[in-house]
């Protein structure tokens, strides 16, 4: 502690001997938590600066630490060196109310409650609790992408600093080549500790909450949601749950909607919802504010055991015998009580506005017309990890295989969405932009002092 201090370091530095030290890194899944022989906790851009040479100097891998919510342990380390965000977090909406400055470590609630205050909302995540760097860096899907493309399509400029220290400030006109390839390749370049995002006037007031349906309703909110994305509106997402609930944790089927009012009637939305499937549990609000949207689905995902394992793909159509499949597989999976809180979401946004970017436009490729699914894994005893990354890797390969099978084509998995990458290599991650990927990783880091995750191995 006392080394990285001395450098100057103002921030605080954890190592085993401190008391918050199995606090500090904590991650939101246990199974991300690692054991770093230092957690640096920068409160500048200059005590970032100081971390990775401190690291690189002596040998030590380096993590890096936004919201901290991915499931995979890129975000932390054995025995090295984390360089944890949480205290660069400040948020500040531009004059203009035209951007918004966000540190690299602040997750969205902290940005929401912020831009709400101006009447302005960027293309952000739908959980108040997830990190925004490693959210918009990966790929950014969110209830705003139907109307504004994905989070990493509306970035403006980012300061990163790289592996030899330095400390850049990119976008399309500056150090462009690092600016292409940071959107989409999450923690591959370098440190990003603030980003600077293009924000939309706030269309409020939003309805958002859940409608329930049993199990055996699974047919019928199939219909409902097709006939949905037949007059699907850019200002409209539906999610399709998978979750039993307490006390009697029979299996049960949820939608919760994204609408924003004053685009769309509500009850017109909602029409199909309500009568080719019948819930038996409607809760839903409407909200003011994107701090409160992003609230909207606490309850379904309240309490959680300590462990949580996810797979995900992107896929090209609604096909009601894969999500049969995947629903029939659930209900068996999680009949066990270990792991009964587990849950599968299927995200249908309105897909156009994110086509309007060419593949090759950055490093995120994923432009077909494409909707998504994560299967996440909620458990509490480590002896069962191969089997909770087992039933996720199923579900994720279920609809990757799909994909191919009745589109002819695979697409890309981000890497925010991947179970880890031995399920899912670099290679099927970035997809025909992996070859420029490795030759700027060759630029930038040709040591891969960033190799946590999914890696990108430099052109020799």
């Amino acid at each position: 502690m006392s080394d990285l201090q001395s450098q100057g370091f103002q921030g605080q530095v954890a190592t085993a001997s401190s008391p918050d030290y199995d606090k500090i890194r904590e991650r939101y899944s246990k199974t991300a938590a690692l054991k770093p022989a230092y957690i640096a906790l920068p409160t500048s851009i200059e005590d970032v600066i100081i971390a990775v040479k401190f690291a690189t100097s002596n040998s030590l891998e380096l993590a890096i630490k936004g919201g901290g919510t991915n499931p995979y342990p890129a975000s932390s380390t054995d025995r090295g060196l984390v360089i944890d965000l949480r205290n660069i977090n400040s948020v500040k909406v531009a004059d203009d109310k035209q951007s918004v400055t966000v540190g690299g470590g602040a997750v969205w609630g902290d940005v929401y409650h912020e831009t709400d205050k101006h009447g302005v909302v960027p293309i952000g995540g739908n959980v108040h609790f997830l990190g925004v760097g490693g959210l918009t860096l990966s790929a950014g899907y969110s209830y705003l992408s139907g109307k504004y493309g994905l989070g990493v399509d509306n970035i403006l400029q980012a300061t990163v600093v790289l592996a030899d220290g330095r400390a850049v400030v990119t976008s399309e006109t500056q150090e462009p080549d690092l600016f292409w390839a940071i959107r989409g390749s999450a923690n591959q370049f370098g440190v990003v500790v603030e980003l600077v995002l293009k924000v939309y006037p706030l269309n409020a007031p939003m309805t958002v909450g859940a409608l329930v349906y049993p199990g055996n309703a699974l047919n019928d909110v199939l219909s409902a949601v097709r006939k949905h994305l037949e007059n699907h509106h850019p200002s409209t997402k539906m999610i399709l749950m998978f979750a039993r609930s307490p006390p009697d944790f029979y299996p049960g089927i949820l939608i919760l909607p994204y609408i924003e009012n004053n685009e769309t009637p509500v009850d017109k939305v909602l029409d199909p919802f309500r009568t080719i499937a019948k819930p038996i549990f409607e809760g839903l609000a409407p909200v003011k504010g994107f701090e409160a949207a992003s609230h909207g689905a606490d309850q379904a995902l309240a309490n959680p055991p300590p462990r949580m394992i996810t797979d995900g793909a992107i896929f090209g159509d609604l096909w009601d015998d894969v999500i049969t499949d995947a629903f029939g597989r659930w209900v068996a999976f999680t009949e066990q009580e270990e792991f009964r809180a587990s849950y599968v979401i299927w995200e249908f946004g309105h897909r156009d506005k994110i086509t309007e970017k060419k593949p090759e436009d950055m490093a995120f490729p994923a432009r077909d017309p494409h909707y998504y699914v994560i299967a996440a894994t909620r458990y509490s005893d480590p002896a069962r990890d191969d089997d909770a990354r087992n039933w996720a890797a199923g579900i994720g390969n279920l609809v990757r295989n799909a994909q191919v099978e009745k589109m002819g084509k695979p697409l890309i998995t981000p890497a925010g969405f991947a179970l880890n990458p031995e399920v899912v290599a670099p290679e099927k991650v970035w997809g025909d932009n992996y070859p420029k990927l490795r030759k700027l990783k060759a630029k930038y880091d040709p040591g891969k002092v960033w190799s946590r995750g999914w890696c990108i191995e430099p052109e020799a």
